[in-house]
């Protein structure tokens, strides 16, 4: 080397030693005029760009250096160096060993050796490393602060607390440390030391983003909300692209409703560390609650890869996948959620619904067994009540739901509450359970305020909305289509909007036509579908879902429409203060009931539930093709298995034994209720032949079933909805039972409407001694069927032209003093 190239390498390196990356630049740039590849000079111009915030820049340039001379230490550790900066540790560490390899290798090297492999989460391996380093150095700060980590990440935390200490007596205000041993506070729960440290290392440095953001997490924890985002927010004014302020922030944004916001922060986030599972994680979930299926699955399968063992990404992962009907591999993350962690209570709920999409009924039950077993979780005893209930399994039903009640009543969360509804629970209970449940189901979403109606020709009829998943083969179609036909087209704007399957049916054909503007919005997100139904402008959005399953009650929850209204599909209250109002009738909900309902009552003049007079009936065949002895008083019950409960199946067993020529038809409806059922059946002593379960049958053909039938009997405390009507409709007699909640009352309002008050009973013993007298008299039974036939077209509950005049009225009560559209 010419004395001349050394002289210039010297004054380089000073250069550097002052932070005169520019004056060091020029001396290094005459030597590499002269000495292209020459080794020192690279270095010393790598070096000045990694100062100068240019690692990759760096990176090539040591690399070169190397390439021309392999044992040059100083090249070997920088190189290392920008490796650090730019969080490729794996790299990192490959260069600093090469650099910790050579003779009298410096103590930074180890320390920054140290740190790389601290970086990959191998704290066992970087211990003895950085030991050696401080060995070297023993006050050497930078090899305390990574040591006290080192010590902290495998659990040694009085050795941790000690390492930083000794950096705070040789530097009594080093942030680093302050922040450090708030981590440590932080990580044990010791949130006010936690406070205390950062607050300490904030008053060293009020432009340290990480105390920000680590303090602002102690304030989060400690439900000080407004407080936590304030300093998320100075965190990133300090630092714009902090990836913690942002994720935080994010995290509480959604914690708020504000999940607009979230999933922008989020994604700042991720631009900025596209690897940060905090990031990935929180904007899966977000987006799994946003109806963003495919997205939460992206997000969740990038943590599974960087935490195969996270068990709580693996359950939400499966649920994605059960809502994306891709069933097999959502069992399969399901299982291998609760094998990772056998307390994942979502896991055990995603299994039990795969199961039951499945109809395997069998391994749905032995799931939610092994789940309450597992976890005690009160959410999974629910659904193992409901589908006890289902399966008419009821000694065991009475044993779980005897615990659950009382949980709940302690405050615990079962399913949704339709599930109460039953069950055996008062009108109280119900509704201060609703109301709990919702609070922790929807109290985090905002209501973004409705704008002001956009410009344009000016609006002459009120705009309605109804809002469903059921339009198309199912109980609520089949009441509302002739109701949403009949609207006076010249009075209202109909809007149905449909989050249900597309079965080409012709009642769905009959509901398309049935509405001006018939949406379809089954595939949204939520944040798409509300945007899509603000934009119609609605004046009131009628919500035929509730609490039923399938129901999107997030979307009425962010406010469709000035009035919201429950009606139709869900029999109680919604428990919502989203939830304006609720469509009932005098009997349902007379005054004294009204303190059970979070709704404002709106009552109909009749009954609150529609008919449809076109609902095609097949002719009834001869009672031998349906099983039936041709002279037998024939009692039936076409409900679902869940609405029979013991107290009545005992109670129709004394009927049939009170009444020896008499039979029971009820519906199948799953084999296990079937065989229990008949089980039940055989241990009353009554003749297997005595009772008939029908199979199920299209329809038409099914209805054609009531007009062999002598008298129908009700359920409780869940009565007869849709099948008093049907029952009814077709020349049937019900004998009914009524309680005091909306589910145990809609019998009697179907009865008040048809003209048959007298067919109505309040008590069981009631009940069954009007069952059985009138087993016994025919010719009562043939009159009250004379009487439904003469009367059909005249009664209000058949007379769906008087019902949507009445709705209507109804709705014009609701809108502003004129009566016109807003």
């Amino acid at each position: 080397m010419s004395a001349m190239i050394e002289r210039k390498l010297l004054q380089a390196g000073s250069r550097l030693r002052a932070g005169d990356t520019a004056g060091a630049d020029a001396l290094v740039g005459e030597v590499l005029r002269r000495a292209p590849l020459h080794p020192q000079a690279l270095c010393l111009l790598g070096i000045a760009r990694l100062m100068t915030g240019q690692a990759p820049d760096a990176v090539a340039l040591l690399q070169q250096a190397l390439v021309t001379d392999p044992r040059h230490g100083m090249a070997a550790e920088h190189l290392g160096l920008a490796y650090l900066q730019l969080a490729q540790f794996a790299e990192a560490e490959r260069a600093l060993q090469q650099a910790a390899r050579l003779p009298g290798a410096p103590a930074s090297v180890f320390m920054r050796l140290g740190a790389a492999i601290l970086h990959q989460q191998r704290p066992a391996d970087a211990l003895p490393i950085l030991n050696r380093a401080l060995e070297m150095a023993p006050n050497d700060v930078d090899c305390l602060l990574n040591l006290g980590q080192a010590y902290a990440q495998t659990g040694e935390a009085a050795i941790a607390q000690a390492r930083f200490q000794e950096v705070l007596r040789i530097v009594p205000r080093h942030t680093d440390a302050l922040f450090n041993l708030g981590v440590l506070a932080q990580d044990s729960g010791r949130l006010d030391d936690a406070r205390h440290w950062y607050e300490q290392a904030l008053a060293s440095d009020p432009r340290h983003a990480d105390s920000l953001v680590n303090l602002g997490i102690v304030f989060k924890r400690l439900d000080q909300l407004d407080a936590a985002g304030l300093l998320f927010q100075r965190a990133l004014a300090q630092a714009p692209g902090h990836a913690a302020a942002l994720t935080n922030l994010a995290q509480l944004m959604a914690q708020q409703g504000r999940r607009d916001e979230a999933r922008q922060h989020y994604g700042q986030a991720l631009q900025v560390a596209p690897g940060m599972i905090a990031a990935r994680e929180g904007l899966g979930v977000l987006c799994l609650s946003l109806g963003r299926m495919r997205e939460a699955a992206e997000h969740l399968r990038f943590v599974i890869r960087a935490e195969p063992g996270n068990a709580a990404a693996h359950a939400r992962l499966s649920a994605t996948l059960f809502h994306l009907q891709e069933l097999d591999e959502a069992q399969s993350v399901a299982e291998q959620a609760i094998l990772l962690d056998k307390d994942t209570v979502d896991a055990y709920v995603t299994l039990v619904e795969i199961f039951f999409v499945r109809k395997d009924m069998e391994s749905a039950l032995a799931a939610i067994r092994s789940g309450v077993e597992q976890t005690g979780s009160t959410l999974l005893r629910g659904i193992l009540a409901r589908e006890l209930k289902r399966t008419c399994d009821w000694d065991e039903w009475a044993s779980v739901w005897r615990q659950l009640s009382a949980e709940m009543a302690a405050g615990g969360t079962a399913p949704t509450p339709f599930s109460l509804l039953y069950q055996p629970t008062t009108p109280r209970e119900q509704l201060e359970y609703t109301q709990r449940w919702c609070s922790a189901q929807y109290g985090a979403i905002r209501a973004e305020p409705l704008q002001g109606r956009r410009s344009g020709p000016q609006r002459t009829r009120p705009r309605i909305g109804y809002l469903s998943s059921d339009f198309h083969q199912h109980a609520v179609a089949y009441l509302v289509v002739e109701v949403l036909e009949l609207h006076d087209r010249s009075k209202f704007e109909v809007f149905a909007f449909s989050f249900g399957p597309e079965d080409n049916s012709p009642i769905r054909a009959r509901l398309r036509n049935a509405c001006e503007h018939f949406v379809d919005i089954g595939w949204e997100a939520d944040d798409a579908a509300v945007r899509l139904i603000r934009d119609a402008e609605l004046d009131i959005l009628i919500d035929l879902k509730g609490h039923t399953l399938g129901s999107r009650t997030t979307w009425p929850a962010s406010r469709l429409a000035p009035r919201q209204l429950n009606w139709l599909g869900y029999p109680g209250t919604m428990g919502a203060a989203f939830i304006d109002g609720i469509i009932a009738d005098g009997f349902l909900i007379p005054p004294e009931f009204e303190p059970y309902y979070s709704e404002q009552v709106y009552r109909l003049p009749y009954c609150y539930q529609p008919n449809d007079r076109k609902r095609a009936t097949a002719e009834p065949l001869a009672r031998a093709h349906y099983g039936l002895p041709e002279e037998a008083f024939v009692f039936c019950c076409f409900n679902q298995a869940f609405k029979i409960s013991p107290e009545v199946f005992a109670c129709w067993m004394r009927i049939l034994h009170g009444a020896p020529d008499s039979l029971l038809w009820l519906l199948e409806d799953n084999p296990r209720a079937t065989r229990n059922l008949q089980n039940a059946f055989a241990a009353s002593g009554l003749a297997p032949d005595r009772l008939i379960v029908a199979p199920r049958l299209p329809q038409a053909q099914h209805l054609a079933r009531y007009r062999v039938a002598d008298l129908a009997l009700d359920t409780f405390p869940y009565t007869s909805h849709t099948t008093a009507s049907d029952a009814l409709w077709n020349d049937c007699p019900l004998v009914a039972l009524c309680g005091e909640t909306f589910a145990s009352r809609v019998s009697g309002s179907i009865l008040s409407a048809c003209g048959l008050p007298e067919l109505i009973t309040y008590s069981l013993a009631d009940y069954e001694t009007l069952a059985l007298r009138l087993a016994g008299d025919r010719s009562a039974v043939n009159a009250s069927r004379q009487r439904i036939v003469s009367t059909k077209k005249s009664v209000p509950l058949f007379d769906s032209g008087r019902f949507a005049r009445d709705l209507e009225d109804l709705y014009f009560t609701l809108l502003p003093a004129t009566g016109s559209a807003p």
